[in-house]
């Protein structure tokens, strides 16, 4: 059992977890910290999307400090995101291309310490889109990651594409990353994206499927469940997302209708623009209620919300009635 720091074992010591992504979309984009000072007592911790690897294994990016001292002062323990987010994507030959040199490696290890405060529970890796030849040497790098991290008495934790079979996302070898790492978030989001057709962000029995695959291989105690709090507007233009919080705007803009998926159990509608179609599904503190019971029913380690400020105040009542900490 590694000497954890404060923060870290603050967190460990908590039997349920509510992660919160912290993220701008825009210069300025103060969403995740209002969301920190509003409902920062239902927040256990959070992490910064902080730092996008470059091909040289250093990192381009900033902590917010704003964010770091809201969060301190309300006990909320901080993780560090690193992600190959480069963009519009998340960008495999970029964190393939660092993984596959033995030098490099060992650079993002020293250069992710070197970003990683000591006053920090620890970080959270965000590396998407990792490729099937790169599976191998991604538990490598995960196994030296966590060695260095426990010695500093720091977590590591992560997040993984859902998967419900070995197939999807070869790249992510679960058994050994539930043995390596101290929390991981599967990210039951996105089962219809942005650029693809349009359909639910999560249906239930997707994430049930995915969930169902995931504690195969990983132990329960370190599953975080993904909670979206967004929906997306596929058309014949590039497709929106669109935050929780302004959908009732988009609704009464577009005199819509909102249906209901009992397969889904999501909400969805349509509306036409200048004569053309427009989907919209997306989460709503309904949905989003009923998702958050799989950390029960599942007997999980907790959710992770992608992300802070996209949600409404009656995500938060649902979360807190249904959580009951």
């Amino acid at each position: 059992m590694p000497n954890w720091s404060e923060q870290a074992k603050n967190l460990t010591e908590k039997r349920l977890w509510v992660l919160g992504y912290a993220a701008e979309d825009f210069p300025g984009d103060a969403r995740s910290l209002q969301t920190l000072r509003q409902f920062g007592s239902s927040i256990d911790v959070y992490a910064d999307f902080a730092y996008l690897v470059q091909p040289d294994a250093s990192f381009r990016g900033n902590l917010s400090t704003s964010l770091w001292s809201e969060a301190r002062a309300r006990g909320i323990a901080p993780l560090i995101l690193f992600h190959n987010f480069s963009g519009s994507r998340f960008d495999s030959q970029l964190i393939g291309g660092v993984l596959s040199s033995p030098t490099l490696q060992r650079s993002l290890i020293n250069n992710i310490l070197e970003l990683t405060l000591p006053s920090a529970a620890g970080i959270h890796l965000d590396f998407e889109a990792i490729l099937k030849e790169h599976r191998v040497l991604y538990v490598s790098f995960l196994e030296s990651m966590a060695v260095a991290l426990h010695k500093r008495g720091l977590l590591l934790t992560l997040a993984v594409p859902a998967k419900r079979s070995e197939w999807e996302g070869p790249g992510y070898d679960f058994a050994a990353i539930g043995r390596i790492c101290d929390a991981v978030t599967i990210m039951t989001y996105d089962e219809h994206y942005s650029g693809g057709d349009a359909g639910p962000v999560a249906s239930l029995p997707w994430m049930t499927q995915a969930l169902d695959y995931a504690i195969k291989h990983i132990p329960r105690t370190k599953i975080l469940v993904g909670i979206p709090v967004y929906g997306y507007d596929w058309s014949n233009e590039p497709t929106r997302m669109i935050p929780m919080r302004d959908i009732p705007e988009v609704v009464a803009k577009t005199q819509a209708r909102v249906l209901w998926s009992d397969p889904a159990v999501e909400p969805y509608f349509y509306y036409w623009q200048e004569r053309q179609k427009h989907t919209v599904w997306f989460e709503n503190e309904i949905s989003a209620k009923v998702r958050i019971g799989f950390v029960r029913s599942y007997r999980l380690r907790g959710i992770a919300i992608w992300r802070l400020g996209y949600e409404n105040n009656r995500f938060w009542q649902g979360l807190a009635n249904k959580l009951k900490r």
